[in-house]
This record gives C-alpha cells, sequence and structure tokens, in this order.
C-alpha cells in the first residue's frame, strides 16, 4: 500500500462506530450466461436464445457475539441478464436468512435450499447449465420461503441437516411443520455419500402429498469423478424412480463430463406419460481461474431442456462464460 491508501484505511475505521470492526460483511456474485440452440419436437422451428443462468448478487455478514457464538445473515438475489424490462423484473429471491452459528452447529430461518436440494449439489457437474440434473434427470430441488433449518458441524466427516416449513404461506393452513427434509451427507477421503427425505406436503401447490428419497454417491479417483443420483418421488395417483450417472476427467485447466439419466412413471394419470424417457450430455470446461470459466455442451433429452412448454425429445448445444 502506499502511504495515502494506509492513511484512507486509517480514516475509515477511525469513523466506523465502536464494536464494528467485530462485524463481518461480504459483497458477492456471480455472472452466468450462456448462447444456446434448442431443437424441441413440440416447435416448428429450432431456436437461438441468450439466457441468464443463476446469475445472482449477494450481501452476507455475521458478527462474534462472544463465547464461541456469531449472528449470521445473508441477503442473495438472482438476476436475470437478459431481461430489458424497466419494470424492475429482473430480480428473484434466493436464499435469504437470518441465524446463529457456533460450535454447535447453525441454526436460521428465512428462505433457504431444503437439506434434500443441499444433500446432492455438488454431484451435478452440469449444475445452473443447459443439462442440469433438475431439467434433464427431473429431480426436485426447493428453496423454501419460510423454513427453519439446523445443520451440524462435520462429526468425523458426517454432516446432518434438517428443515421444516411452515405452510401458512402456501396453503393458509398455519402448520409449523407442513413439510420438513432431512439429509445426512458424509465425506471420507475421496467418497461422499448422501441420504435425504423430504415430504413437501401441499407446498408444490398442484401436487399434493408428496414426498420424495434420494441417495447420492461420489467418488474422486486422481483426476477422475464419478458420481451417480436416485431419487423416487411417490404421489397420490402415481409415483416415478428417477437416476443420474456422471462423471468428469479434468487435466490442467480443462474438464471433460458427462452424464445419463433417466426416469420412469407408474401412474394411474397419463397427463404425466410425456415424462419418461431417457436424456444424455457431453461437455468441456475450461477455467481460466477459480472464478472464470467457459463452457460448451450438448445435450438430449426426452424430458426436458430449456423450453419448459416441451413435450418429447429436445436437443440443445450451449456455449457458456461464467
Amino acid at each position: 500500500y502506499s502511504m495515502k491508501k494506509k492513511l484512507l484505511v486509517l480514516a475509515v475505521a477511525t469513523a466506523l462506530p465502536l464494536g464494528a470492526a467485530q462485524a463481518d460483511v461480504t459483497i458477492y456474485g456471480k455472472i452466468h450466461g450462456s448462447i444456446d440452440y434448442i431443437d424441441a419436437d413440440n416447435r416448428k422451428d429450432e431456436y437461438w436464445d441468450v439466457t441468464s443462468r443463476a446469475s445472482r448478487i449477494g450481501f452476507k455478514g455475521s458478527e462474534d457475539l462472544g463465547n464461541g457464538l456469531k449472528l449470521i445473515w445473508k441477503l442473495e438475489n438472482g438476476i436475470d441478464i437478459t431481461n430489458s424490462d424497466n419494470g424492475g423484473g429482473s430480480l428473484s429471491s434466493r436464499n435469504r436468512y437470518i441465524g446463529l452459528a457456533g460450535g454447535w452447529g447453525t441454526f436460521l430461518y428465512g428462505t433457504h435450499d431444503t437439506p434434500m436440494k443441499m444433500s446432492t449439489g455438488k454431484l451435478d457437474l452440469f449444475s445452473d447449465q443447459l443439462a442440469d440434473y433438475n431439467a434433464t434427470a427431473g429431480f426436485i430441488d426447493l428453496r423454501a420461503k419460510d423454513a427453519i433449518a439446523y445443520i451440524s458441524p462435520s462429526w468425523a466427516g458426517l454432516t446432518l441437516a434438517g428443515a421444516i416449513i411452515p405452510d401458512g404461506d402456501y396453503d393458509a393452513t398455519g402448520d409449523l411443520a407442513g413439510g420438513y427434509s432431512i439429509a445426512a451427507m458424509y465425506t471420507l477421503n475421496s467418497i461422499f455419500l448422501a441420504a435425504a427425505y423430504e415430504d413437501v406436503g401441499d407446498l408444490l401447490g398442484d401436487i399434493d402429498n408428496q414426498d420424495h428419497w434420494r441417495l447420492g454417491a461420489g467418488w474422486d479417483i486422481g483426476n477422475f469423478f464419478i458420481g451417480g443420483v436416485w431419487e423416487q418421488e411417490d404421489r397420490d395417483d402415481d409415483d416415478v424412480d428417477k437416476w443420474q450417472i456422471s462423471g468428469s476427467y479434468t487435466f490442467g485447466n480443462n474438464v471433460i463430463k458427462a452424464m445419463y439419466a433417466d426416469n420412469d412413471w407408474d401412474n394411474d394419470d397419463d397427463i404425466f406419460d410425456d415424462n419418461d424417457g431417457e436424456s444424455w450430455a457431453v461437455g468441456w470446461d475450461y477455467n481460466f481461474s477459480k472464478r472464470s470459466q467457459v463452457y460448451i455442451q450438448y445435450a438430449d433429452s426426452d424430458v426436458n431442456l430449456q423450453d419448459t412448454n416441451a413435450t418429447g425429445e429436445q436437443k440443445g448445444f450451449s456455449m457458456g462464460m461464467i
């Protein structure tokens, strides 16, 4: 630092209120956009699109309360970098909460990913991209408003998480645990295991009495990684088994990756028959640094890709930057 910079830092620090030095505030964010080519069976023509993919800006902080206890908080907004609507439609809510953390774990409440979503997030090699496993495999990941959650510290590699979701904002019945989610995650050297159960009740609106089971596993073998996720959803009139296997190979700044997924519906209603099917994708990532990346990928899915109203097979090519 130059002498002028040192004096400026000293002046700002002196002007801060007493105790402010014990608080920590971080501004962070991500810009992720892709150029996509989509060919969907239910469309007359193929089309190109520029897509904002989970771009965000956030503020998070903590304050030391003493005796190992901290107050923590986060305010995170999703940003659509392709939205030119001057009416403010480019912002959306992501995780926003307040809570306490210490050696005993973390307690928080607000809007947050459910433990089930947290349990296998690291196993989605195409996360937030065209071949994201929520689209291609159809896994259901929830970010619940009104969540009341606890996340344990790591006990010899084992982490537990649980959340209840009051449903006053969903169906106005006001139950404290209108939905709930629990998960266990275990890491041992190069092996990762996860198990989760979630009962979302009526929180999904048009689907009643739904609950999910999920298992996940990942294994790092030198420069290779292989992972898999299985999920079963039980509903009033139907159920579905979904699974995905994925793998990657890293060399230098390059990552080559691939995935295959399948889901099979067993139902009493024909409305979900079109969701049976297979998906696969291949991709290449190049990391300029820990923060900057470019990638290309190709995906083929009988379930869903970009077009949320699509039925039948969809194929797509995506070029993105993060």
